[in-house]
């Protein structure tokens, strides 16, 4: 059995390196499929209406056909984009809406800019608005997450553990700073929260 480890079998593809780039190669591959716009199924359906209305809800602009020009050249299959494009634009109809940009801010995300222009502007503020919201929230989220971590160690501390420090003295030293961290943290936790609570309130 150890014979056999030290000894891999004499085949081309462990020559010069040629086994571990055909690994990469086929590594690459499925990668490249993974990322194509499209299924070489979805291509051969040619479903373009519904393609393009997915698309549109999606918020993709009409480079976005070029992406699936490239994924279903594998199956020699030309995209309609007269029926992809009418599919968008009733997609887009449902993404260019101010419920929807208020529920993409809301998720941290920034509306894309494929509304037409005479809304594009509104919609960018409502969009902002619900991403307030998020900045917010994540914050207080954040500071949450330290607060918590920042107790469990004063516990460990007073308790006698050394956590990572050599001495009792820079166990010491460092104690005395996160007490301060975590009053500065519930400031900041408080004051968030009531800011917005306040802007949920106004309805912002």
């Amino acid at each position: 059995m150890k014979k056999l480890i030290n000894n891999p079998p004499k085949s081309p593809f462990f020559k010069g390196g040629l086994f571990k780039s055909s690994l990469i190669a086929v590594s690459l591959s499925a990668l490249l499929s993974s990322c194509a716009s499209l299924t070489k199924e979805e291509c051969q359906l040619g479903n373009w209406l519904v393609i393009g209305h997915s698309d549109g809800v999606n918020g993709r602009s009409s480079s976005r056909i070029a992406e699936h020009q490239k994924a279903c050249a594998r199956v020699n299959i030309s995209p309609n984009y007269a029926e992809w494009e009418r599919g968008r634009q009733a997609g887009l109809l449902e993404y260019c809406t101010e419920s929807n940009a208020y529920r993409l801010g809301r998720r941290g995300r920034t509306i894309n800019s494929v509304c037409p222009e005479k809304t594009a502007l509104q919609l960018l503020k409502i969009n902002e608005k619900g991403k307030v919201l998020y900045r917010l929230e994540s914050k207080i989220s954040s500071d949450r997450d330290k607060l918590e971590k920042y107790q469990e160690e004063i516990k460990k501390l007073k308790n006698g553990e050394m956590l990572d420090f050599k001495t009792e003295k820079e166990a010491r030293v460092y104690l005395l700073e996160i007490v301060d961290k975590v009053k500065k943290l519930k400031t900041n936790i408080n004051k968030n929260q009531k800011a917005l609570d306040k802007k949920i309130e106004m309805g912002f």
